[in-house]
């Protein structure tokens, strides 16, 4: 798949998920095509930050299969894969204070020696535990995990 310049008109993606714009704005649930979803969710993801640096350093898998010629593209690999397997395509900004304070969990860890820094927690499970990576991303999170656990107190 190529990156996507276009994303469709709004009124074609509503005629695709068979809704209107009020039932769009609404609380209810709507069903979506796998192919959609995965589709718009690529066109999100080519739109965001990379670093091809990094992408190698964190998964030595990627940059084996990278230097024998198997993802010749790193970013392309990252939209069409990486990020569904639950990779990152730049490192993400996890304040060690914050995480080890407000996760004591991974506090303690961190100082037993069993992780070796509240980052590397968070690359490897903390995000997909919804864990709050930094104070100043904290309500974005917050209102994510709320949209995603679909809370009704979510705007």
């Amino acid at each position: 798949m190529q990156i996507p310049e276009y994303l469709p008109h709004i009124e074609l993606l509503l005629q695709a998920l068979r809704v209107n714009r009020e039932r769009l704005n609404s609380k209810s649930k709507i069903a979506i095509d796998a192919k959609l979803l995965r589709g718009l969710v690529q066109a999100i993801i080519a739109r965001s930050p990379f670093s091809d640096e990094f992408y190698l350093e964190a998964y030595p898998d990627i940059a084996e299969a990278h230097a024998a010629g198997n993802i010749p593209d790193l970013h392309r690999h990252y939209v069409e894969s990486g990020f569904f397997e639950g990779r990152f395509g730049t490192p993400p900004t996890v304040d060690e204070a914050f995480y080890t304070t407000y996760y004591k969990d991974v506090g303690q860890a961190v100082a037993r020696g069993d992780i070796a820094s509240a980052a590397e927690h968070y690359l490897r499970q903390g995000a997909a535990e919804g864990r709050i990576p930094n104070r100043q991303i904290k309500p974005e999170v917050d209102y994510w995990i709320s949209v995603l656990r679909d809370d009704t107190r979510a705007a």
